[in-house]
């Protein structure tokens, strides 16, 4: 739905060659690309079902603008009756014109309030539905682990989702609807701005007349407002780089902090604070250094946008006070005048004055167009989906490559039945894990066959477990819900983790508290209770002594008696616990009866 592939040809290069994208990163995309991601973002939320509240809200909205309108207008009238009211010294009529405007301003607080409440609620729905959506792109066929490998570029998912789309909803609704009641401001003051200017002949210095035709007040402010958008435009361009840079440098930063955080001990053994401290002021350095251009930039524009907003208090006035003083208007015209210039340049000046929301914007969008080109790139490399049918494991013509297209291995073939074990070996680095990996369905980078059997699960154990955020009992029966028939404690007792049972039903954070050790058999546990058809353990006891490993690997073989055992490892005590091994010798890879190898 929102996945788009921006540089088509270079993706079909990248595709045929089964590698990255190894382009280089853009501080921003051109305005045209910038202007397509943008309606493909818009168009899935607001033509689908669950849009249709959103539109009642926005229909809603487009009302209480128009209220808004109506009230800038009556306002608009009433100075010029209180003005004449106050040179008329009319104490009775100035009284009344005090409760008009009391009355006036109450609508417009009531009206102005309604419609911030109702554009959050707006924006909160359509957030929430595109979040969603986007979270489920992400998260299908296991996009957020190949865009690590097919683009390099595109850097912290974590923050598109979580930042990026909230900006994006927020700075859209409030930049569109705002320059959508801009521009009824500016349709709806230009009338009267005509209708106050008609044709005038003045007379000035040396008997000089000047002829003002019909409208003058409204092309002087046409004429101001131009100029202020295209000078504004020229000073202000560099602010979409440089916001883009911005955020890429904030998420970089933050996601070097996260790791010092999730890598506290390692950091801590390794007494490598020196060089995490190098590497964090590093990153920060390119935040400060970004900023500080940054800030320049806004400084200039500042100047201008300022100093812009205060000319346009006084220029109206100057250019009325001619033909006040030639008794042609009143001071109520004068301040009438000078309210609906003043409507009129700022709705015109609407690019002047939200430039920096404008470029922020459009850095947003690039940020998630490329993030969304990144996840396109990722679901079109496809991985070797496993043929689910009979009660067989088994490759047939597996070729597996890096991602820079090393052949790992090829010719890969074998076949396991149902209680069957396999013992996968090698030296360090001939693509033990990679072979894994390819058999699990997430390496793109591997052609051939698999065939899984039909009935029952299929479970991954790695080196380094994965323990969710959550009770303990939760991570043990990770992904399944946790379960509550004693079963947890058994196995818990069983690979002596018992002084762990108290804690099963505590919250924390698990893989910060347990030892290696200690997670490697929870993650067994798991497997004890989910009881997979097919189970995969990738190093899974390499933190474990060898009575422990016995102790795990006995019941395994105990409780799945049923289920089809595949081990990666290179202990020499792994050799007895499997019936087949599938070995790399140099660099061929062969599969036989265990017997045979030992």
């Amino acid at each position: 739905m929102f996945k788009t592939l921006l540089f088509k040809r270079t993706a079909q290069k990248e595709l045929h060659a089964g590698q990255s994208a190894d382009r280089k990163p853009s501080d921003s995309l051109p305005l045209k690309v910038s202007l397509a991601s943008f309606w493909r973002m818009l168009k899935p939320y607001w033509t689908s079902k669950d849009s249709m509240i959103s539109w009642f809200l926005l229909i809603v909205i487009i009302a209480l603008t128009a209220g808004s309108i109506w009230i800038a207008t009556s306002i608009n009238t009433w100075y010029k009756t209180f003005w004449d009211t106050i040179q008329n010294y009319d104490v009775a009529a100035f009284k009344h014109q005090i409760l008009v405007f009391a009355l006036l301003a109450s609508i417009h607080v009531v009206v102005t309030v309604y419609k911030a409440f109702l554009q959050s609620r707006l924006a909160i729905n359509w957030r929430r539905w595109l979040t969603g959506k986007v979270m489920n792109e992400w998260l299908e066929k296991s996009t957020y682990y190949k865009l690590q490998l097919t683009d390099k570029n595109t850097d912290n998912p974590d923050q598109r989702i979580a930042d990026d789309l909230s900006l994006f909803v927020n700075a859209t609704i409030v930049l569109f609807l705002g320059t959508t009641t801009d521009l009824a401001m500016m349709v709806t003051f230009a009338v009267v701005l005509w209708d106050l200017s008609g044709s005038v002949d003045l007379t000035l210095w040396n008997g000089y007349v000047l002829h003002l035709p019909d409208g003058y007040l409204l092309y002087l402010a046409l004429i101001y407002s131009v100029a202020g958008t295209l000078i504004t435009f020229i000073l202000g361009k560099p602010l979409v780089k440089l916001n883009f840079r911005q955020q890429r440098y904030e998420a970089d930063f933050r996601f070097s902090l996260i790791r010092v955080r999730e890598n506290a001990e390692s950091i801590a053994l390794y007494k490598g604070e020196e060089i995490e401290n190098l590497t964090l002021r590093d990153r920060f350095f390119n935040v400060v250094k970004n900023y500080i251009s940054l800030i320049n930039c806004q400084k200039r524009l500042g100047f201008l946008t300022l100093g812009y907003a205060q000319l346009a208090v006084i220029f109206p006035i100057l250019i009325a006070a001619p033909l006040y003083f030639a008794k042609i208007i009143t001071m109520g015209s004068i301040m009438q005048i000078n309210s609906a210039f003043g409507q009129v340049q700022s709705a015109l000046s609407t690019l002047v004055a939200n430039f920096s929301d404008w470029a922020s914007w459009k850095a947003v969008i690039d940020r998630l167009a490329l993030f969304f080109d990144g996840m396109e790139r990722a679901d079109n490399c496809k991985c070797i989906a496993a043929q689910k049918e009979g009660e067989v494991f088994k490759a047939e013509d597996l070729e597996v490559k890096t991602q820079s297209g090393e052949v790992l291995g090829q010719d890969i073939s074998f076949c396991l039945n149902l209680g069957d074990s396999m013992l996968i070996r090698g030296p360090s680095g001939c693509g033990k894990s990679t072979l894994i990996r390819t058999i699990a369905g997430i390496w793109p980078f591997a052609a051939g066959s698999i065939t899984e059997p039909k009935e029952g699960e299929v479970l991954f154990l790695s080196q380094k477990p994965y323990l969710p955020q959550g009770t303990l009992r939760e991570a043990a029966g990770y992904p399944k819900a946790p379960e509550s028939k004693g079963l947890t404690e058994e196995y818990f007792k069983a690979l002596h983790l018992d002084h762990l049972i108290p804690l099963l039903d505590k919250e924390d954070i698990w893989s910060h508290i347990l030892s290696l050790g200690e997670q490697q058999r929870v993650a067994f546990v798991r497997a004890l209770l989910l009881k997979p058809k097919l189970l995969f353990l990738d190093e899974a006891t390499s933190a474990l002594d060898e009575n422990s490993e016995n102790i795990a690997y006995s019941l395994i073989k105990e409780e799945l008696k049923n289920s089809i055992i595949v081990s990666v490892g290179h202990r020499s005590s792994l050799i007895a616990k499997h019936d087949f091994a599938l070995s790399c010798v140099g660099g061929k890879w062969e599969f036989s009866r265990m017997e045979i190898i030992s």
